[in-house]
């Protein structure tokens, strides 16, 4: 498979916070209502920032029957649920080469077959098209801090989404150089 970076691809930036890891499942939940498949979304924060609670609300919103099911996959690196799509849950944290990312067989379905999830993408070795990219904080207690980068080529779904997410989003229109277009909150 032959990977491309698009580096005119234009985002729209959301930031918000969640309070509580509920707040964290209903946000990936949201998110998931606009996730077109096949689809790609990476995940980037420390440990304990909630990237797989918002996993858990992702699988959740894509149709998976019982979330409690989502777990990190930090061991077997990539899990495999059944939803309304195929959804695999990837954790490259363990990882240790290029060479260990290839017998992953990540390749193979990552943005071809149903939705991937990919907690630390940061350490992919190859540029991925993602319908959306979250870095994910830790704002102290149980307060997260979310950046969600979401492809322009999502239509109007993109603005809906800050709609959906709630009072207080900032919105940033902007390419993959930073270049601010529009500003405003919803």
């Amino acid at each position: 498979m032959t990977w491309k970076a698009n580096t005119h691809k234009k985002f729209d930036i959301f930031e918000t916070a969640t309070r509580s890891a509920a707040d964290t499942h209903l946000l990936g939940s949201t998110l998931a209502t606009w996730i077109p498949v096949p689809s790609v979304i990476l995940l980037q924060g420390a440990l304990g920032t909630g990237k797989t609670t918002l996993t858990r609300g992702i699988a959740h919103g894509l149709g998976l029957n019982d979330p409690s099911r989502v777990s990190s996959p930090s061991f077997a690196l990539v899990n495999i649920y059944e939803g309304d799509c195929r959804i695999y849950h990837v954790d490259l944290y363990r990882l240790s080469g290029d060479r260990e990312l290839y017998t992953t067989g990540i390749d193979d379905f990552l943005g071809v077959d149903g939705v991937s999830v990919v907690e630390w993408s940061d350490r992919l070795v190859f540029p991925v098209e993602a319908a959306f990219k979250v870095e994910l904080r830790d704002g102290g207690g149980d307060l997260r801090l979310f950046r969600i980068f979401c492809d322009q080529r999502l239509g109007m779904r993109a603005s809906y989404l800050a709609t959906c997410i709630g009072n207080g989003t900032k919105i940033r229109k902007t390419t993959a150089k930073g270049r601010a277009f529009r500003k405003f909150s919803v």
